[in-house]
């Protein structure tokens, strides 16, 4: 990758830049604990290719709950705001490696399904919402990432053609919608998808199993 030429570079969140799958597991157990449903971790799989809206809204249509998609939204948000402000960490080596890219001005920004006040809060605390541009949601665009829209909209907005822009992404269908789109796509390791990497290795260009494997020493 260090010999590609590339000017700008879209992040995933969830998963790539962070930490965090655990704390969705937890809240999704939680909120359906809360309303007499039982869990199974099968639901947070679905989920994890929603968009913010869009899994709320699965929650109402899936398990019949009577309650506006806004409360939906508002409690989820609210479970989760405690640990995205405070209490995930990066995964290994990020700080790093973007550190080092934004010492070289490329650009860098976030496409995310998650929603904007959670994405925003956990990259200022870790410290890196300095170092993007800007931070584009799946509600930004109206569709999850089964479409490209959220990364040819992120490299519209970063100015730079689809070719010249690196797309990280932990999802197996998130990657391969980005590579099908024409991005050079880097496939990264999560454990807790670990029976899914040799898939996101047949859809991506490239895969890390640490952003260490991209630091130049």
């Amino acid at each position: 990758m260090t010999e590609r030429k590339y000017e700008a570079i879209i992040f995933d969140i969830d998963g790539t830049l962070i930490d965090s799958l655990d704390v969705w597991a937890d809240v999704d157990r939680q909120f359906l604990s809360e309303n007499g449903i039982e869990y199974s971790p099968e639901i947070s799989g679905r989920l994890k290719a929603m968009h913010f809206v869009s899994a709320s809204q699965f929650f109402i249509d899936e398990f019949g709950l009577d309650m506006p998609l806004e409360q939906v939204m508002n409690r989820i948000t609210e479970l989760v705001k405690q640990k995205y402000f405070y209490e995930v960490k990066p995964k290994p080596f990020v700080v790093e490696y973007i550190e080092a890219e934004y010492k070289k001005d490329i650009k860098m920004c976030a496409a995310t399904s998650n929603s904007r006040v959670l994405a925003e809060g956990a990259l200022k605390n870790l410290g890196l919402l300095g170092k993007l541009e800007f931070v584009l949601t799946s509600d930004d665009v109206n569709c999850g990432k089964d479409s490209p829209l959220i990364f040819q909209r992120a490299a519209q907005m970063l100015g730079v053609p689809h070719e010249n822009a690196i797309v990280f992404e932990d999802s197996v269908h998130a990657a391969e919608t980005a590579k099908k789109a024409g991005f050079y796509t880097i496939g990264v390791y999560d454990e807790h998808y670990a029976k899914e990497f040799d898939k996101l290795k047949s859809v991506s260009d490239m895969t890390i199993k640490s952003f260490r494997e991209l630091i130049i020493k």
